[in-house]
């Protein structure tokens, strides 16, 4: 996955030299239609700074992203027919499934019946092993 602004797609339509199907734009952030989508009205919400990772992001980018999105969220319930949930999702890093080396969120409407969902099953823990992990996983 080539990481350099200069082959990003994204990069691209955020400087609008690619097209792209725009639904909001401010200085931090910029969402479109996803051409691929899951469901119809399945938006991408991208930082306008490129950045490959989502450790890269500054937290206030973080925060204009989610925010974006949380307003994307509403429109589609509101406009959307049948529109009941939806799903944020980030991947972050090929074995995570990231495709476009720069950070965005995908904004998935949902409706009953849509068959689109997480198909693994979590596997159950104990709490040996989720005391020790939570122990390694500690934030300074």
């Amino acid at each position: 996955m080539d990481e350099s602004p200069a082959s990003c797609i994204f990069c691209r339509i955020i400087g609008g030299s690619a097209e792209s199907s725009e639904i909001y734009r401010d200085d931090d952030c910029v969402a479109f239609l996803d051409i691929q989508p899951i469901n119809p009205g399945h938006v991408l919400v991208c930082p306008t700074r490129h950045a490959s990772s989502f450790n890269e992001l500054t937290p206030t980018e973080i925060a204009s992203a989610l925010s974006v999105a949380q307003r994307v969220a509403q429109v589609q319930k509101d406009r959307l027919p049948n529109c009941q949930g939806f799903n944020l999702m980030l991947s972050d890093g090929e074995a995570a499934g990231q495709e476009v080396p720069h950070v965005h969120f995908h904004v998935v409407p949902r409706h009953p019946g849509d068959e689109f969902g997480m198909r693994r099953v979590g596997k159950p823990s104990n709490r040996g092993e989720l005391d020790a992990l939570a122990k390694q996983l500690q934030i300074p």
